[in-house]
Parts: C-alpha cells; sequence; structure tokens
C-alpha cells in the first residue's frame, strides 16, 4: 500500500513538473479520483468503512490531484465541472465528512483550491461554493467530538479556520520565504500547494533552487537576474588553503621525480 500512494506523489509531481498539455492533465486528474472516489458517500448517505491504510492512499491520490488542478486557468473550471471533466463541488465536499483526517484534510486543500482559481470566474460560482460547502467547513473549523485524537482536533481546527477565514474574508496569512537576498511570498493557496510539493521534493536544496533553477523561478514568478552567490571569508580561505596544499604536493612530486632521474643518470658513470 505504501508503494501505491508513493506512486500517486510520484506521478501528479512529475506530470506538474513536465509541463504537459492540459488534455493530458485532464486525464491523470481523471485516474486519480477513480481513487479517491471511494471514499465518496454511499448512495444511501452512509459514510463509507475504509480501512487506515486505503484511506492514506485515497489522500495522496487526492493531494496530487490538487497539485495538478492548480495547472488549470481560471476560466475552465466551471465549464470542466459542468461536463463532469472534473467533479463537483458536492461530491469532493462528501470527503470532509471521511472518518480519516488525512482525507478530510486533503478534501479540504482541495476544496480552498477549487476556490480560489474559481471565484475568478464569476460571482455565481463563489455563490454555490458558499451554499454547497461553507457549513460543513464550519464545523470542521471547531470540532470538539471526543471520540477524535486532541491532536487530529487540533491539527483539523487550525487548517480549516484558515479555510474558512480565506472563504469568508478573502484574507489569507503572508509566509515570506527568505533565500539569499530574494524573498518569495506565498499569498495564496496555490503558491502553498506548489511550494510545499517542492519542498518535500527537493528538501534543504529549496533555497539553491529558487535561486538558480530557471524551472522554478518560472513556476512562483521570480523576475530579475538571481544575485550572486556570495561565499563567506572563511571558506575562502579554506579554499585557498587547499589549492595552495594541491600545488605543493604536484611541485614535490615533480621535484622528486626530477630528483630519482639525475641519480639513475650519475649512476650510470
Amino acid at each position: 500500500m505504501i508503494i501505491l500512494f508513493q506512486c500517486c506523489t510520484a506521478l501528479g509531481n512529475i506530470t506538474f513538473l513536465s509541463g504537459g498539455e492540459i488534455g493530458e492533465v485532464i486525464i491523470l486528474m481523471q485516474q486519480l479520483e477513480a481513487i479517491f472516489s471511494a471514499s465518496y458517500l454511499k448512495g444511501d448517505g452512509a459514510v463509507p468503512n475504509i480501512a487506515p491504510e486505503t484511506a492514506t492512499f485515497h489522500a495522496s491520490a487526492l493531494s496530487a490531484w490538487s497539485l495538478l488542478f492548480t495547472l488549470i486557468t481560471p476560466g475552465n473550471i466551471g465549464t470542466m465541472i459542468n461536463s463532469k471533466s472534473l467533479p463537483s463541488l458536492e461530491k469532493l465536499s462528501e470527503l470532509l465528512k471521511s472518518a480519516h483526517l488525512e482525507v478530510r484534510m486533503a478534501a479540504g486543500e482541495a476544496l480552498v483550491l477549487i476556490y480560489e482559481l474559481g471565484r475568478e470566474e464569476s460571482e455565481v460560482f463563489e455563490e454555490d461554493f458558499a451554499m454547497d460547502v461553507s457549513e460543513t467547513l464550519k464545523q470542521l473549523a471547531t470540532d470538539s467530538h471526543k471520540y477524535r485524537a486532541k491532536k487530529d482536533r487540533k491539527q483539523q481546527r487550525a487548517t480549516f479556520r484558515d479555510i474558512l477565514q480565506f472563504i469568508e474574508n478573502g484574507t489569507i496569512s503572508d509566509v515570506q520565504i527568505k533565500f539569499g537576498k530574494e524573498v518569495l511570498l506565498l499569498d495564496t493557496w496555490t503558491r502553498r500547494k506548489q511550494y510545499d510539493t517542492l519542498c518535500n521534493i527537493l528538501g534543504p536544496s529549496i533555497n539553491i533552487h529558487l535561486t538558480e533553477n530557471e524551472l522554478l523561478r518560472d513556476i512562483f514568478e521570480i523576475t530579475g537576474i538571481p544575485a550572486a552567490s556570495v561565499i563567506p571569508a572563511y571558506y575562502q580561505q579554506q579554499m585557498e588553503r587547499f589549492r595552495k596544499r594541491i600545488v605543493n604536493a604536484a611541485n614535490f612530486k615533480a621535484r622528486t621525480i626530477s630528483r630519482a632521474k639525475n641519480r639513475d643518470k650519475r649512476s650510470d658513470f
């Protein structure tokens, strides 16, 4: 099962970075939905009984779906939902009722991304979203059910409070990422999702890539010439000592070889 959800993550990451045709992206999104749709409510409205390992699989598929959704340009979302190329808000909101935290969190992330991009299309989309989803989000933002673990309740409330604040007031807390002499502002949910994904891929080297990697600078629309990397004086001294050591070693070797040849010549007489 671990391999399965790692495959979902890898497929999402590769497709996101490859810059393929949007039609190919939609096909993969539909395949990912075929996985997490097993967590939709049953026909009678009951929450499906999903094993924890399966829930993790569904959450990873939904997270990959959300990443690919950030590639869709506003103006097409409503049409894609109506044509069923994308799942409806009603269906996705069913995942908020999952018994598993990771599925609920992934669903909240997907929905806020849809809202952020969809509201740029029309006020009708914004109104429909509020009708279908807002009440459930409020419940999750204030959830105090004792049958949930305390840690899970705390994490869920914090996340859904941020989501609800964005939907109701249009505000999002700015996060600044400093790298070298530059700053990346994560002021949208889309940027946050993309940045978190790239952090998981690149780890501690993310700042180097933000400075030097043209693809990442293009993704985050970082303009201007990257600031030159400055090597601290201490490391410059160490590098100079190392260079001199190599030069001295090479000279010593050359002298040794030369002396050995001269000895051989003297022994011939």
